[in-house]
């Protein structure tokens, strides 16, 4: 029998899971641990929904003017993936700059994710993980 209120996905992902960053390759553990949510969270899918939106108004302005949609600059999709991996992180512990703590917000995020894309490809995979977040 399945209970549905014991097998919420959506709220296990919601309340997400802690990894290890590894050095990719080698990898080799850092110390450093991220807090992610699972694609299935609210927070995720409400993002998703959201972007999505964004860009069919885009394609629907462009059609109204008689053109057409236009394709998304590189710039623009990285910056969509870096927006994607700093919505799935909750919290980070044990990254530095020179020494210092980083603090975990949306703004550090996006600039350890522009600068380290290795991170963000990290992030975005062990969100991924639906392993994770299995109540």
């Amino acid at each position: 029998m399945l209970d549905l209120a014991k097998t919420n996905i959506a709220e296990a992902a919601e309340a997400g899971a802690e990894f290890e960053l590894l050095i990719p390759k080698s990898n080799t553990p850092t110390g450093a641990f991220i807090k992610v949510r699972g694609p299935e969270s609210k927070t995720v899918r409400d993002y998703a929904r959201k972007t999505y939106a964004e860009m069919q108004a885009r394609d629907s302005v462009a059609r109204k003017r008689g053109k057409e949609p236009e394709t998304i600059t590189i710039e623009e999709a990285e910056t969509m993936a870096i927006n994607s991996a700093v919505v799935r992180v909750i919290s980070w512990r044990g990254i530095t700059d020179n020494g210092k703590d980083v603090e975990f917000t949306a703004e550090a995020a996006r600039e350890v994710f522009r600068k380290h894309p290795w991170i963000r490809d990290q992030v975005m995979e062990e969100s991924d993980s639906i392993l994770y977040f299995q109540p």
